[in-house]
């Protein structure tokens, strides 16, 4: 892992930052399900949602580059829930993105814990260097912020795998819900400080 340097995500990386995320993620069944499809499309669809997300509600974003490349992206976010009373108001035609996101969006916040916390996510590793150890260099980065803070971290995945390598870093399922018949977990981390 000499070859991979990481880095905090500046202004002029957040584009290429998205770009890597949404290549990361394209294939994710719930990004399927609401993008309904993992073309090109889909995939620009996804980076400018995260593109916005970057630019909107940054946080700290974690780089790791090989060479001057981005190859994998974290961001952590200090958060503190609210209370979502209800879903989108009307019901829109199934094939409108804008309101399978707002679905999908409000479920999330459902199970997000309402004290203060870590938000853990986006973070995505192309899947070129995916099994290289750059997701686990991600991982005890922000286990290391998250600890120095004495704080709780949560994330929500919908990939069978995810869940197994986040428990490796002391997460636990706290509750399941399913989005478009994709089964998607909520986990959280206790304090290890």
């Amino acid at each position: 892992m000499c070859n991979f340097q990481m880095s905090f995500m500046e202004k002029n990386d957040i584009q290429e930052s998205a770009r890597v995320l949404s290549v990361a993620m394209l294939n994710n069944p719930l990004h399927v399900a609401v993008f309904q499809g993992n073309g090109e499309n889909e995939r620009i669809e996804i980076e400018k949602m995260f593109s916005n997300l970057l630019i909107e509600l940054p946080g700290i974003v974690f780089l790791v580059k090989e060479k001057q490349n981005i190859i994998g992206v974290m961001r952590m976010k200090s958060w503190e829930g609210s209370k979502v009373t209800d879903g989108p108001k009307e019901s829109k035609d199934e094939n409108d993105i804008g309101w399978r996101k707002s679905i999908w969006h409000t479920e999330w916040a459902r199970h997000e814990p309402l004290s203060q916390h870590w938000h853990l996510g986006p973070i995505g590793v192309l899947p070129s260097h995916q099994g290289s150890g750059i997701g686990s260099m991600l991982m005890k980065r922000f286990c290391r912020e998250v600890d120095a803070c004495f704080a709780k971290a949560y994330l929500e995945t919908d990939l069978d795998k995810n869940v197994r390598f986040y428990e490796k870093f002391g997460f636990k399922v706290v509750s399941e819900s399913e989005i478009f018949d994709v089964k998607n977990r909520y986990m959280v981390r206790d304090s290890r400080a």
